[in-house]
């Protein structure tokens, strides 16, 4: 009995097609009410305002001692709803991308953790450090997570001078050098800073999740 040939294309991990569709489905879902088929012809601002993550909203929550499930709910349902259809589109490239790396390393739950612990931490940080009254919402940001994890998986992996080993966060510094530039250059709401803090949440939560990883790189580091 003959062996059966190797797919052409592996197959994802299913974390992410799960994370996959709902970008999917949330886009397809705006596009049938535009279309008129149901709902509302403006749901994609209807969703971004019922599911964006509101920085000035909750700072404000936290002041006044209110603690209500939807401030942090909308922690982890603002990557799914985009501005545009290009936007989702470029998130999903990277999100199939990157976690397909992650989970055949570090397996479909890491997809999960990462993915939710890096867009919980970029809400934080972009309400925490920046002063934008501007809602935080799409997939940019817990995809910066997954790089992070993916950065931590090639660092983890890299041996001898530490600028080999640094060569692991060349993806992440060339589109953080990218974004903050252009951030610099125009109008736009400091979107890099929740990027940058889902980028460094991603790298730490794949150290804590991989078995030995913290240890391991903290040896590394001793080493230089």
């Amino acid at each position: 009995m003959s062996d059966s040939p190797p797919p052409a294309v592996n197959p994802l991990p299913p974390a992410v097609i799960v994370l996959f569709l709902a970008v999917v489905l949330c886009e397809a879902y705006i596009a049938g009410a535009e279309a008129q088929l149901w709902g509302q012809f403006d749901a994609r601002i209807g969703l971004i305002r019922q599911f964006a993550f509101l920085p000035e909203g909750f700072e404000r929550a936290l002041s006044a001692g209110i603690w209500q499930p939807e401030l942090f709910w909308r922690m982890l349902t603002y990557p799914f709803v985009h501005a545009a259809v290009m936007q989702s589109i470029l998130a999903s490239v990277l999100i199939l991308a990157l976690g397909k790396f992650v989970g055949e390393i570090l397996g479909n739950t890491a997809v999960f953790a990462i993915f939710g612990i890096s867009s919980v931490f970029a809400a934080l940080g972009y309400a925490q450090f920046t002063s934008s009254t501007y809602p935080l919402f799409g997939g940019y940001p817990p995809a910066y997570g997954l790089i992070g994890g993916f950065s931590f998986v090639l660092f983890s992996r890299a041996q001898g001078l530490l600028s080999h080993q640094l060569r692991a966060f060349r993806l992440l510094g060339l589109l953080m050098a990218i974004n903050i530039s252009l951030s610099l250059f125009s109008s736009e709401p400091p979107i890099w800073v929740a990027e940058l803090c889902a980028a460094v949440a991603g790298f730490i939560s794949a150290a804590l999740i991989q078995p030995g990883g913290l240890a391991s790189l903290v040896a590394k580091f001793r080493r230089q």
